[in-house]
């Protein structure tokens, strides 16, 4: 599994210097088409909407902050990472408790947990540094949590107090032995994504797919999936539409943040076909009932975004 996503992401994952392209700044990839799509955008100096200008010169404006207060790239990073992490852990506490208040379901505490999780994190990658330990501040934040949950999980089933909340935010029946099925599975593929593909369209497009995607289909299918695929009795079309439509527009918009933030050349114009097409196969490869969606969605979309997605 390790191998065969950081090798799709190991495309996107190489950058070079910035160079100034247009109204913004894009790491320029090795690739022939990232050199074309600069000189077209420099050329025709692209107009953005007014949206997306100030959320440019947002971001552009926390980074100058956090590079005014933390010189070195290091602290800087780490300061992020230290954020990032107590978010993290903000965030699942937040539906921990309303799970164990039996305020909401854990069906529904589970996947809003497993729908957000990601997204938010990747949010936050804007924040970290432009030098090298960057990336690797930003993956210690999963792989706390993978350790956590590894922690969790292999306590006796009788262990009182070792994260209960959580054990029982996160998994189907309250068993601790869960975890370490599907919710660290998740975790292991958010550290490898960010460890293998840090800032690139192909990592985060194929989080999206796991996260959104599978998260919404879960929760939609439940509530409103009435008519079942015929070989997958477990899945609904609604379910199914669900994945493909929140899946889209998802890693549409972490195209649209990372192209502003100067992570790619790609637009969201462009890649929205290729976009819509990794939606749809991957809505169909969350229907296979012989492997596990956390590993057979992540692994279809990289792959799928490795090939379609260039820039």
């Amino acid at each position: 599994l390790c191998i065969i996503i950081v090798c799709s992401f190991h495309a996107e994952a190489l950058n070079v210097p910035a160079t100034s392209v247009g109204c913004a700044q894009v790491r320029m990839r090795r690739s022939p088409f990232s050199v074309a799509s600069a000189r077209l955008c420099e050329s025709r100096m692209l107009v953005q909407p007014q949206g997306v200008v100030a959320v440019g010169a947002a971001i552009s404006n926390v980074n100058d902050a956090l590079a005014s207060a933390f010189p070195r790239a290091i602290e800087r990073d780490a300061v992020c990472a230290l954020l990032c992490g107590l978010a993290a852990s903000s965030w699942v506490w937040v539906w921990s408790t309303l799970a164990s208040a039996e305020l909401i379901p854990p069906t529904v505490s589970r996947k809003i947990i497993h729908a957000g999780s990601a997204p938010l994190f990747m949010l936050c990658w804007p924040l970290f540094s432009d030098g090298p330990s960057a990336c690797i501040a930003a993956s210690f934040v999963p792989l706390l949590q993978v350790v956590r949950l590894a922690y969790a999980g292999r306590a006796r089933e009788d262990t009182v107090g070792v994260d209960d909340g959580l054990i029982k935010a996160v998994s189907r029946t309250g068993s601790r032995s869960e975890v370490l099925g599907g919710p660290l599975i998740y975790t292991l593929v958010l550290f490898i994504a960010t460890g293998g593909g840090f800032r690139s369209v192909v990592a985060s497009t194929a989080l999206c797919q796991m996260a959104v995607g599978d998260g919404l289909a879960d929760i939609f299918g439940r509530r409103y999936g009435r008519s079942k695929w015929p070989f997958a009795p477990s899945k609904s079309y609604v379910g199914s539409a669900a994945f493909a439509l929140s899946s889209f527009f998802a890693s549409l918009g972490f195209v649209l943040l990372f192209n502003i933030s100067g992570y790619t050349a790609l637009t969201a114009a462009a890649c929205a076909p290729a976009l819509a097409l990794i939606s749809l196969l991957s809505a169909g490869a969350e229907l296979l009932p012989w492997f596990d969606d956390n590993i057979i969605v992540p692994i279809a979309a990289a792959g799928l975004s490795a090939l379609l997605l260039r820039g």
